[in-house]
């Protein structure tokens, strides 16, 4: 087996969870340390080269050491901001709201020495950098020269793809998240901008990372042909760091297979990350993964579901939708929708709420426009923040036309046996209803002869 050394490079972070509730801790440290957790489940020989304020130095040491790391260098120090991030929405159903405490105060000083030394030590065979916080520039110059493979998630830095280039040769992988500005503003959320403005050019491979809809491999910059890796459907307790754990494995498994099932393993084993926030749970979990044959490991099913194709999937608001009652759940339902890219239509915001006393034929008219509106979505999302006859009524309207519903019940209203059993989902818990819209528009897509459950 060939050998695999990596050596991780970026910021140690406080990840501080809001609220703290008994699904996730109320903090612990992140930044690369969610890379390490992964390395040190798979049991891969790394090193840590890191950036952090000094209080943080003792526990970076403390942890490293506890996660099997031969080295943790520090190889810049952050003052001005305590490097501490808040996460307002954990398990990524829609935006998750981090906010960088006081980002505008954060200087890092870095000692390119320390980075040089470390560099020297020709047993490291891979360096996964996350960039964000420090010189990225500088830093990559410095491995201009290095024999290791350089991958780099660019999911912050650079702003401006042309950055790239100061590493002074081609990446091995560049790893892009469809949640990044870079993605959706530079590149116009488009895969194949991104395979055009990086494959050849700064990089050997592209990985792309979809959320919940899977990942696209490229590397050819043919964007029609990658390798689709399904999103494995868990229970999901957070998302912060899975897709750092998920680069980490895909690092050091498609140095000893192909590229196939070296993601597949990565989708997998990042999957049991974002089910637990206990490290010896997640290892023995990893190891399970781990014991899977290649074969066996890709032909998993799950959800693939690519970001361009998304839009298409026009989802109806089923829900009293009205200016007089509280729209919070409404509002965040949409939220999330748009932010995973769906297209959310919402009838009585589209057509106009009915007034009591408004005629026979206005009436008429918003009912037959919601129809003919429900006519033109894949999927029903009804939202029942209190127990809305209108809503029911259009839920059985969406199932007597066999278009999969989905109802998220935020207070836990739903009661009527009808009402439980003939959707396809029914839940309080939003991530659970964000994930059954993706389930169920891969399935739509499978049928049209698109991407696919699988």
């Amino acid at each position: 087996m060939e050998h695999t050394k990596v050596c991780l490079i970026g910021q140690v972070l406080v990840d501080v969870f809001l609220p703290a509730g008994t699904a996730t801790p109320g903090l612990r440290l992140g930044g690369i340390m969610h890379a390490a957790r992964a390395l040190w489940a798979m049991q891969c020989p790394y090193v840590m080269a890191y950036v952090a304020p000094a209080y943080l130095d003792p526990a970076v040491a403390r942890l490293a050491a506890s996660y099997g790391a031969e080295k943790a260098i520090k190889i810049g120090n952050v003052e001005g901001s305590p490097n501490v991030v808040l996460v307002g929405e954990p398990t990524e159903a829609g935006p998750q709201g981090y906010e960088f405490l006081l980002r505008d105060e954060h200087t890092c000083s870095l000692t390119p020495e320390a980075l040089r030394a470390l560099l020297r030590d020709d047993t490291i065979s891979d360096v996964l950098v996350f960039p964000g916080g420090f010189d990225l520039p500088r830093t990559l110059a410095l491995f201009s020269e290095a024999k290791a493979a350089v991958h780099i998630d660019a999911n912050f830095e650079p702003a401006d793809l042309a950055g790239l280039g100061d590493l002074g040769r081609s990446f091995a992988t560049v790893i892009l998240s469809t949640s990044s500005q870079t993605f959706q503003g530079q590149l116009g959320g488009s895969a194949r901008a991104l395979c055009g403005a990086v494959l050849g050019k700064y990089a050997d491979a592209v990985l792309l990372k979809e959320n919940r809809g899977g990942s696209r491999f490229f590397r050819h910059a043919d964007a029609d042909s990658p390798i689709g890796t399904p999103a494995q459907v868990r229970r999901i307790m957070h998302s912060v760091g899975v897709g750092d754990c998920f680069d980490a494995v895909y690092v050091v498994k498609c140095r000893v297979m192909p590229d196939a099932p070296a993601l597949a393993y990565a989708a997998n084993i990042a999957a049991e990350y974002a089910c637990t926030t206990d490290p010896d749970e997640f290892r023995n979990a990893a190891c399970a993964t781990l014991s899977i044959s290649a074969e066996e490991i890709v032909s998993l099913t799950g959800i693939l579901l690519p970001w361009e194709e998304r839009p298409r999937i026009q989802v109806y608001i089923a829900a009293p939708d009205f200016d007089y009652v509280d729209r919070k759940p409404i509002e965040q339902v949409v939220e999330c929708l748009k932010y995973h890219n769906f297209t959310p239509r919402r009838p009585v915001v589209e057509h106009g709420q009915c007034a009591k006393g408004d005629s026979v034929e206005r009436r008429q008219l918003l009912c037959d426009s919601d129809l003919e509106l429900l006519e033109q979505c894949q999927i029903m999302l009804a939202v029942l923040p209190f127990d809305d006859p209108g809503t029911l009524i259009e839920i059985g309207v969406a199932v007597e036309r066999r278009m999969p519903v989905i109802v998220y019940d935020p207070y836990r209203q739903a009661q009527n046996l009808m009402l439980t059993q003939l959707p396809a989902c029914v839940s309080s818990d939003l991530d659970q209803v964000i994930t059954a819209v993706f389930a169920q528009a891969a399935r739509l897509e499978s049928q049209q002869g698109g991407c696919h459950e699988g």
